[in-house]
């Protein structure tokens, strides 16, 4: 075998690999995950919607304030989902979309036991504003009630966890988003010790976040944060 030969072999050899591994690369991620992970757009509609409920919480709680019942401030809450909310996420997406595989709840628990959720744009600023309000946090969300501390861990690191927050996560599959909104009204069930309280502002990212039959709230008591990544559609 002469040299020329043996050049052009390799050559070969070369081409074809380094076409086999362009034909195997993996396309770029879907693009609802990419706008959430990379886009200007993205953040500046989350600081907006933000904004407009921490507006919407001190105009509400100026107008009671001007009733002289001023004492009465803590009877008052703001109800707040989690996931894609206060909690991004994105980074779970782009790990199971690289795998090739979808949502399991086995996985979902061991990324929330991974402590790795970043914030979403303007969340601490709204959570700080509703606090200095007097407005009790609620948070009411879908991650099972099991990873409760793995949770708070997480907010605790992003440092938007506060000693006085309620968390109502999920038991059971009973357990629903519209059971545990009752109780907050009602102060029943897990409520029982802090009592009723008046909602005054709702926040998430899917209409099921919200009460279903006042969807017309949305923008004045109701502020719904953009999630293309996943949802009931």
């Amino acid at each position: 075998m002469n040299n020329h030969f043996q050049f052009t072999l390799a050559a070969l050899i070369v081409i074809l690999n380094l076409s086999s591994q362009a034909g195997l690369a993996r396309p770029a991620l879907p693009n609802d995950v990419r706008w959430v992970r990379n886009s200007t757009e993205y953040k500046s509609l989350c600081d907006y919607v933000f904004r407009k409920a921490a507006e919407s919480v001190q105009v509400q709680m100026d107008l009671y304030a001007s009733t002289g019942s001023k004492e009465k401030k803590q009877g008052f809450a703001a109800v707040v989902d989690l996931d894609e909310t206060v909690l991004d996420n994105s980074l779970y997406q782009v790990e199971r979309w690289k795998a090739g595989l979808g949502f399991t709840q086995a996985s979902w628990s061991s990324w929330v036991k991974r402590k790795e959720a970043k914030l979403i744009s303007g969340a601490k600023s709204f959570l700080d504003t509703v606090r200095n309000e007097g407005v009790q946090i609620v948070f009411l969300s879908n991650r099972m009630n099991q990873n409760l501390k793995p949770t708070q861990e997480n907010l605790l690191k992003l440092d938007v966890l506060k000693p006085k927050d309620i968390f109502l996560l999920r038991q059971n599959k009973l357990d629903t988003k519209e059971k545990r909104r009752a109780e907050v009204l009602e102060g029943r069930g897990r409520m029982e010790k802090f009592g009723p309280l008046n909602v005054i502002v709702y926040l998430g990212d899917q209409m099921g976040d919200f009460p279903q039959e006042h969807s017309a709230e949305i923008g004045r008591k109701y502020f719904l944060l953009p999630n293309p990544m996943y949802g009931k559609w």
